[in-house]
């Protein structure tokens, strides 16, 4: 009977939905002479147990990260690559070879040529630390509360319903932040873009110390904006009963900070 009981405990979890597809195919070569091929692969990982899950997306590919509520890693990669025709570019993806060792997601051409990428949909326990990094690719994490650190140099980074430590940078990218809940859970959040606009979106009863700033762009908010220097403009200000500092700036950019009720 107890065995019976604990199987039924099991497959009360939800098993991830992907919306990884081929059909959503968004990173093409210039060349409209080159084909493509894409595939998916699904891969079941062991969670990290303490220690972070490294997410290398190679030169071309981004990354979403999705926390739930299953006891392991499911990663659907989406392997795309380019040739001459769609056998050669076949014949490219399949040799595409994802390696998870050590905590460690990562793609490699044992030809060492560029004409592919590997982008990831990632589920992780929702406590999984994380270290991101990709260079011509977005990065995406929603409903995970860990320490986590990602950077991108061409790509925007959307984070959603995040608690921890988060830290993080993109170089040429925009940064959209969705905060919930009452406050802030964790150490703080402190991300930047060099050329990107920044969106806040959080509740209006949200507590938690608010700095946002940006050298060479205007800023949109309900909440009191100081001008220091030529162009600096920022935002610091204490939300509700203040908190943990939630902090994003840009070198080039707007920012708007949106104030809405639960």
């Amino acid at each position: 009977m107890l065995a019976a009981s604990l199987g039924a405990t099991a497959q009360t979890t939800t098993e991830p939905q992907f919306e990884t597809t081929c059909n959503n195919s968004s990173w093409s070569r210039g060349d409209k002479a080159m084909k493509q091929f894409c595939e998916t692969r699904d891969l079941t990982m062991p969670a990290p147990n303490g220690q972070a899950l490294t997410v290398d997306g190679g030169p071309n590919g981004g990354i979403t990260v999705r926390g739930w509520d299953g006891p392991n890693v499911r990663v659907r990669a989406k392997v795309q690559a380019w040739g001459s025709s769609e056998a050669e570019a076949a014949t490219r993806a399949h040799r595409i070879n994802i390696a998870t060792q050590g905590n460690t997601l990562r793609a490699t051409d044992p030809n060492k040529d560029h004409d592919w990428s590997v982008s990831y949909e990632i589920f992780v326990p929702r406590t999984t630390a994380l270290a991101l990094n990709t260079t011509n690719g977005g990065i995406h994490i929603d409903n995970v509360q860990a320490a986590i650190r990602f950077e991108t140099t061409n790509g925007g980074v959307s984070l959603e319903n995040l608690g921890g430590s988060v830290k993080g940078e993109t170089t040429n990218g925009g940064l959209s932040i969705a905060l919930s809940g009452s406050q802030w859970q964790g150490q703080g959040l402190d991300v930047s873009t060099t050329n990107g606009g920044i969106h806040w979106k959080l509740p209006r009863t949200y507590s938690a110390r608010l700095i946002t700033s940006t050298n060479m762009g205007g800023i949109r908010t309900e909440l009191p904006v100081t001008k220091t220097g030529m162009f600096h403009k920022e935002v610091e200000a204490t939300l509700g009963q203040g908190g943990a500092m939630v902090k994003a700036v840009t070198t080039n950019g707007g920012i708007s900070v949106s104030q809405e009720r639960d």
